[in-house]
Protein backbone atom coordinates (compact mmCIF):
# COMPACT_ATOMS: atom_id res chain seq x y z
CA UNK A 1 0.00 0.00 0.00
CA UNK A 2 2.80 2.50 1.09
CA UNK A 3 4.31 1.34 -2.37
CA UNK A 4 1.17 2.13 -4.36
CA UNK A 5 0.94 6.09 -2.54
CA UNK A 6 4.54 6.69 -3.10
CA UNK A 7 4.54 4.92 -7.11
CA UNK A 8 0.82 7.69 -7.52
CA UNK A 9 2.56 10.61 -5.74
CA UNK A 10 5.52 10.12 -7.77
CA UNK A 11 3.19 9.69 -10.75
CA UNK A 12 1.23 13.04 -9.81
CA UNK A 13 4.42 15.03 -9.13
CA UNK A 14 5.45 13.91 -12.74
CA UNK A 15 2.56 14.50 -14.84
CA UNK A 16 2.05 17.78 -13.37
CA UNK A 17 5.75 19.09 -13.81
CA UNK A 18 5.51 17.64 -17.22
CA UNK A 19 1.55 19.39 -17.85
CA UNK A 20 3.53 22.39 -16.06
CA UNK A 21 7.00 22.27 -18.78
CA UNK A 22 4.12 21.54 -21.71
CA UNK A 23 2.42 24.38 -20.60
CA UNK A 24 5.50 26.24 -20.32
CA UNK A 25 6.32 25.63 -23.94
CA UNK A 26 2.79 26.49 -25.06
CA UNK A 27 2.81 29.92 -22.87
CA UNK A 28 6.45 30.85 -24.52
CA UNK A 29 5.42 29.82 -28.27
CA UNK A 30 2.75 32.90 -27.67
CA UNK A 31 4.87 34.86 -26.06
CA UNK A 32 7.22 34.82 -28.64
CA UNK A 33 4.67 35.56 -31.22
CA UNK A 34 3.40 38.76 -28.97
CA UNK A 35 6.94 40.03 -28.50
CA UNK A 36 7.67 39.90 -32.32
CA UNK A 37 4.20 42.06 -32.63
CA UNK A 38 5.01 44.38 -29.80
CA UNK A 39 8.73 44.80 -31.39
CA UNK A 40 7.04 45.55 -34.29
CA UNK A 41 4.97 47.74 -33.06
CA UNK A 42 7.39 49.54 -31.24
CA UNK A 43 9.67 49.72 -34.45
CA UNK A 44 6.95 51.62 -36.00
CA UNK A 45 6.21 53.83 -33.57
CA UNK A 46 9.71 54.64 -33.14
CA UNK A 47 9.90 55.24 -36.82
CA UNK A 48 6.91 57.45 -37.17
CA UNK A 49 8.50 59.98 -33.87
CA UNK A 50 11.30 59.81 -35.83
CA UNK A 51 9.71 61.14 -39.11
CA UNK A 52 7.34 63.46 -37.10
CA UNK A 53 10.42 64.76 -35.49
CA UNK A 54 12.40 65.39 -38.59
CA UNK A 55 9.32 67.03 -39.87
CA UNK A 56 8.80 69.52 -36.76
CA UNK A 57 12.64 70.43 -37.13
CA UNK A 58 11.91 71.20 -40.71
CA UNK A 59 8.78 73.32 -40.13
CA UNK A 60 10.63 74.57 -37.17
CA UNK A 61 13.52 75.57 -39.45
CA UNK A 62 11.03 76.84 -42.21
CA UNK A 63 10.01 79.38 -39.22
CA UNK A 64 13.23 80.46 -38.40
CA UNK A 65 14.16 81.31 -42.01
CA UNK A 66 10.70 83.37 -42.60
CA UNK A 67 11.09 84.89 -39.51
CA UNK A 68 14.72 85.99 -40.21
CA UNK A 69 13.63 87.26 -44.00
CA UNK A 70 10.76 89.17 -42.68
CA UNK A 71 12.91 91.05 -40.47
CA UNK A 72 15.47 91.95 -43.01
CA UNK A 73 12.23 93.05 -45.38
CA UNK A 74 11.16 95.22 -42.51
CA UNK A 75 14.54 96.73 -42.05
CA UNK A 76 14.47 97.43 -45.73
CA UNK A 77 10.70 98.84 -45.24
CA UNK A 78 12.06 101.25 -42.53
CA UNK A 79 15.79 102.18 -44.20
CA UNK A 80 13.63 103.12 -47.39
CA UNK A 81 10.47 104.99 -45.24
CA UNK A 82 13.36 106.94 -43.65
CA UNK A 83 15.14 107.74 -47.02
CA UNK A 84 11.71 108.74 -48.21
CA UNK A 85 10.81 111.30 -45.31
CA UNK A 86 14.54 112.72 -45.56
CA UNK A 87 13.55 113.12 -49.30
CA UNK A 88 10.46 114.78 -48.80
CA UNK A 89 11.80 117.09 -46.04
CA UNK A 90 14.62 118.23 -48.32
CA UNK A 91 12.15 118.84 -51.20
CA UNK A 92 10.01 120.93 -48.78
CA UNK A 93 13.43 122.63 -47.33
CA UNK A 94 13.88 123.20 -51.61
CA UNK A 95 10.91 124.34 -52.48
CA UNK A 96 10.91 127.17 -49.41
CA UNK A 97 14.30 128.25 -50.65
CA UNK A 98 13.19 128.60 -54.09
CA UNK A 99 10.27 130.15 -52.62
CA UNK A 100 12.34 132.68 -50.65
CA UNK A 101 14.81 133.28 -53.94
CA UNK A 102 12.03 133.81 -55.76
CA UNK A 103 10.47 136.46 -53.49
CA UNK A 104 13.86 138.09 -52.80
CA UNK A 105 14.55 138.63 -56.78
CA UNK A 106 11.34 140.03 -56.92
CA UNK A 107 11.86 142.78 -54.41
CA UNK A 108 15.52 143.36 -55.63
CA UNK A 109 13.39 143.86 -59.32
CA UNK A 110 11.36 145.77 -57.73
CA UNK A 111 14.22 147.93 -55.48
CA UNK A 112 16.18 147.96 -58.49
CA UNK A 113 13.03 149.63 -60.76
CA UNK A 114 12.59 152.34 -58.16
CA UNK A 115 16.11 153.08 -58.34
CA UNK A 116 15.92 153.36 -61.37
CA UNK A 117 12.72 155.70 -61.91
CA UNK A 118 14.44 157.73 -58.73
CA UNK A 119 17.63 158.22 -61.15
CA UNK A 120 15.67 159.24 -63.95
CA UNK A 121 13.48 161.80 -61.65
CA UNK A 122 17.10 162.65 -60.43
CA UNK A 123 18.29 163.32 -63.65
CA UNK A 124 14.88 165.10 -65.13
CA UNK A 125 15.59 167.48 -62.03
Amino acid sequence: MEFKKTIVTLTLCAASLFIGEVFAQYQNATTKQERRDADSLEATAVQEGQAQKNKDEARMADAKLDRKQTKATAKEAKRIEREANDAAKQSKNALRSEKKAQKARRQANEQADKASKARDKSDIN
